[in-house]
């Protein structure tokens, strides 16, 4: 394993995806490089955005007589700030001879129950699960 970059993001999304591999019960962890199959490398980054979000209604009358005016005004409005976080995170398995044996590249805008990052980290452990799973699946030819 390399690590994903020195940043805090990159350290907790590595540890995300170490953790959720880790728990797949498919693979052996280890930092000692001679003893690993495959290194796991990658990036990642994650951003925050916050967007504006503005609902009213007014309501103003007026009446002008000679010289003297009278207005009366009612104005309802509510504004909100909502914030989104989006992770991206690319990982590659690479041989110990530097031959790239699988990759992908996840993004997440969140879950409902867990964050940008631990959503990412799920999804790249899926999916490489899903790949292992399905390169072991003998291919069936399709009978023209």
């Amino acid at each position: 394993m390399e690590s994903f970059g020195n940043d805090s993001i990159n350290k907790t999304l590595q540890a995300m995806v170490i953790d959720a591999l880790r728990a797949s019960k498919r693979f052996i962890i280890t930092e000692n490089r001679e003893k690993a199959d495959l290194i796991l490398k990658g990036a990642a980054l994650e951003k925050t955005s916050q967007e504006a979000h503005a609902l009213g209604s007014s309501v103003v009358a007026g009446a002008a007589e000679g010289h003297s005016a009278s207005v009366a005004g009612s104005a309802d409005s509510q504004a909100s700030i909502e914030s989104t976080n989006d992770a991206r995170v690319s990982v590659r398995l690479v041989s110990l001879e530097g031959d790239v044996i699988w990759s992908t590249t996840q993004e997440s805008k969140g879950a409902k129950y867990k964050g940008a990052t631990a959503d990412v980290a799920d999804k790249v452990v899926k999916q490489l699960l899903w790949d292992m799973e399905h390169a072991n699946r003998p291919q069936l030819t399709n009978p023209k």
